[in-house]
Parts: C-alpha cells; structure tokens; sequence
C-alpha cells in the first residue's frame, strides 16, 4: 500500500516535541515514513490503534517523531544507514541490500543500552564515548529529576536468581533500595517468567519478568495485514522489540502529570516498560518514550543545520582546493566538497578532505550566518583503513567575521566524543592579534594574524587547533606555525 494512503488514515497526528529536528520534519504536521519497509513495520501493530480498531498501547507511536535520518554506521554501504526515530523507539534500514521481507531487515537500536552508558554505536564494534549515562528521565514527565538513564549504569547488568512465583517489590530511590511489601496485593506484578541468555561479556545471566509486562510482551490481538486487520497471536515478537531484558524491574515514584504516582519499570536492550497500576486498562502497561529521549540525548547539543553563511569566505566553497608547503617537505591537499548530511543528522556540513603525512583527514565544518565551527572529523590512513571519528558537543566555534577586530577573542567549550579517548571537556580560546600582509609561496596577501590554543594535548587536536595562524578572508588560512611545524599556501583554485 503506497505510504501516502498508510499516513492518511492515520487518526491521531502527533505534536513533535522538538523544535530543533530538520527542517523538512519539523514543519510537517506528520512525518512520512522514510522507507516502506518502516512503514510496513509500523503498520503491523500501530494502524490498528491508530484507527481505533483496538485499545492497547503505541508500540512504536501514533506517527514517526522525525523523517529519514541518515547516521553513521561503519557496515552500511558508505558508512551511512537511513534510520527514522519514533515516540517509543528507532526504526534503522542498516543493510539496505538484503532481503526486504526477513525478519530483521528493519532493526531497532539498543537505545538504552547506549543510553545507560553513554556509548554511541556508530558500528557493529565501533562507539562514540559521551563519557556518562544521559540525564533524561526513565519515566514519567520530561523534567522528573530520578532515575534518569543515567542512574541505571549500577542498576543494569546484574544477573538476579531466579524468582519465580515472588512478586516485584524493589524501589529505586536516589538514597538507593528498599521494599514496597504493599505490591504484593497486585496479581500483575507477580513473576512468572525467567529468562537467561549469554550477557555482554560471555556470561550466562538471567532475570524475572513480571505477569503484567510477560502478557504485553506475548498478548495476541488484532494486527494489519493486506488491507484489513486479522488476529495474531503474538502481536510482536518480544525479543525483535524489546531485546533481552537487562534488570529485574523495580517500582519508582515519578510525577505523571504532575501528580505523584508509582510505576513499575523494566529495561530491555532496545525499549523501557513500564507499568502503571492508576492507568485505565489497555494502558497500563506501555512502551517508554526511548525514541524522544534517544533523539533529545544525542542532538539537543547539536542541532541541525543549514549551510545559510558564505562558506567561501572561510575558502570552503564546495570544489575549493588549497595546496600548502610544509616543513616536512611532505605538500598537504586540502579539497572541499559537500554538504554532508551524515555526520551529524540533519545537519548540513561542508567537508574538507585534508592529505597530510600519512593520513587522510575528513573534517566537517558548520558555516552560518554566525560563523565558522567545527563539528569534528573522521581520520583513516592514506590507503582507507579507519582510525578515529571525532565529534564536539557541541561545535567548536572558530571564527566569526564580525569579530574580526585586533584585541578581540573567544572561547568555546564543547565535549570531545571519541571512539579512541574518553569523552573530555575541551577549550577552544581564539585570539585576534593584528592583520598585516603575509607573503607565501602564493603571493602576498592581507591576513589576520589569530592564535588558537585548546585545553587538548596536541596528540589529539588537529595541527592548527593549536597554532598560531593567518586567515585571509576568501582564501581561508594562508600559512599556520606550531612549535614543530609550519605551513603556507602554496595554490589555491576556485571551483570551476
């Protein structure tokens, strides 16, 4: 079924809750499924709700929170996968070569075991370290102050004893457990299920699910197929949705529309359960918000942009190419191209690719109306073989034109996400020093004399990060000194 006439039957729009996502999904009131593949996923188990055919809870959402997003991801053909975020979880089209109809075409992510740990899967072994948790409530209202995702780092993990015909009665806290003996009155909460499998380092772990998430996560019920709806039985495969379960569910007491109310939760791999006794049946148990919370997580500190500033000025423009001289006698090529979608969703981004030494630099560079900044780079070796991605949360700021006034300087701190090095706080400061006429191999030319200096050891920032440096306007940097090495321009072509 074309993927216009899925969304018009949608009975229920959604309000997108972020105002910073692209531009082409923010203004939408509806968000079109970005593959059908994403669509048919959706369709399955959510049209039937969405058309009020059934009264049970979102497994995915009542529409996609975001159009198609591409991210990185080392395996998917050019690094890239289109994926799509939704109220209760990630749609991701990793191997858009296979087959369409297997079962695991489309995947979900494991959204809060990045979420718990910090740790941003950009490929099969391959991870971006935030360094901690995110500070987003589990459950309940956005601004709930415990637990967030990150309190549940000590939580996960721990394998439990098989508990069977025992009831959940843990309560997290923020001064840690205790009981809730009153639990035991609800039949729902009751264990009667313990799974086991192989843990994340080899280990055989197990934990209990209780009546009331065991019934969800196995209910039969009706589900869209062809044209109509039919029964099934399951509604969803449990483990395809939810992934294992990472801990024993335990009670908190978060504010649900203001009011104080206790719910039970549960981690999984890939989505957050929760059980709440005071909500009307169909909608007691349900899916958490992961989707919101993962995208809030990941770009509130880098929202999308649009190249909207000259970026020839900066010597940007896309098919710009720079040839410089350098002390190690070796010549750095710098080539320009873009924009990129892909380095940081949504985002447009003017690449630089940089040949120095034995090292081929792509760096990714935002250009707007405010300035220069950098969003971070990715490294590999002349021949191709990976080594590093770089991101900043969020962007360096560099240089802005109308700062350009001797005396005048910057600072812009930023986290430094790594998959080599932990994340870290870094300082950019920039200093305008004067401008004067510098000569190069490439002529004379008036420039601005700026020192650039970060909190980063030089082994992890690019050369001129940390230098003293000449910015011509149109023509970008012209010549760049450190204590070991120096560079000047030497070409510089237009694009044609």
């Amino acid at each position: 079924m074309p993927v216009r006439r899925i969304v018009g039957v949608l009975a229920l729009v959604s309000t997108l809750a972020f105002g910073w996502l692209p531009a082409s999904s923010a203004q939408a009131e509806t968000n079109t499924f970005a593959d059908a593949a994403f669509a048919a996923r959706w369709e399955r188990v959510d049209r039937p709700v969405a058309a009020g055919v059934v009264q049970r809870s979102w497994i995915w959402g009542p529409t996609p929170l975001t159009g198609g997003l591409t991210e990185r991801y080392q395996e998917s053909p050019d690094r890239t996968r289109l994926v799509q975020y939704f109220d209760k979880g990630r749609m991701e089209l990793t191997h858009p070569e296979g087959d369409p109809s297997a079962e695991w075409f489309v995947t979900g992510g494991l959204l809060t075991r990045e979420l718990v740990s910090g740790r941003i899967q950009i490929g099969d072994q391959l991870f971006l370290d935030a360094g901690r948790g995110a500070s987003v409530p589990v459950a309940g209202d956005p601004d709930n102050p415990f637990p967030t995702y990150a309190d549940l780092a000590w939580v996960v993990d721990r394998s439990q004893p098989d508990r069977t015909g025992q009831a959940a009665t843990a309560v997290l806290s923020p001064e840690g457990w205790s009981e809730r003996p009153d639990a035991t009155e609800d039949p729902d909460v009751e264990f009667v299920r313990y799974i086991t499998y192989t843990g994340p380092v080899g280990e055989p772990v197990g934990y209990n699910i209780p009546r009331a998430f065991w019934t969800f996560m196995t209910q039969p019920g009706l589900i869209w197929q062809g044209d109509h709806v039919v029964e099934a039985d399951p509604v969803f495969d449990w483990l395809f949705v939810l992934g294992y379960p990472i801990a024993d569910p335990f009670w908190v007491q978060v504010r649900v529309r203001g009011q104080p109310t206790w719910v039970l939760v549960q981690p999984f791999e890939r989505r957050i359960l929760t059980y709440t006794p005071s909500n009307p049946p169909g909608w007691r148990v349900e899916m958490g918000n992961i989707g919101q919370h993962y995208l809030r997580w990941r770009y509130a500190q880098t929202p999308p942009l649009s190249v909207d500033g000259d970026s020839a000025v900066y010597g940007l423009a896309p098919g710009t190419r720079s040839v410089y001289s350098s002390s190690s006698r070796l010549d750095e090529t710098w080539q320009v191209s873009g924009p990129s979608t892909s380095f940081i969703a949504g985002s447009q981004l003017i690449v630089r690719e940089e040949l120095r030494g034995s090292s081929r630099w792509y760096t990714y560079w935002a250009v707007t109306e405010q300035g220069l900044a950098l969003a971070g780079w990715e490294r590999f070796t002349r021949a191709g073989t990976f080594i590093e991605t770089v991101v900043f949360w969020p962007a360096l700021a560099i240089l802005a034109p109308d700062r350009l006034h001797e005396g005048q300087s910057w600072e812009s701190t930023a986290t430094y996400l790594s998959t080599r090095v932990g994340a870290h706080t870094i300082t950019l400061r920039v200093s305008v020093d004067e401008q004067a006429l510098v000569g190069t191999p490439y002529g004379v030319v008036p420039a601005w004399r700026l020192t650039f200096e970060t909190s980063d050891p030089p082994t992890l920032v690019l050369s001129y990060l940390d230098s003293t440096l000449w910015f011509s306007p149109n023509l970008g940097i012209v010549q760049w000194t450190t204590d070991r090495y120096a560079a000047q321009l030497r070409e510089f072509t237009l694009p044609s």
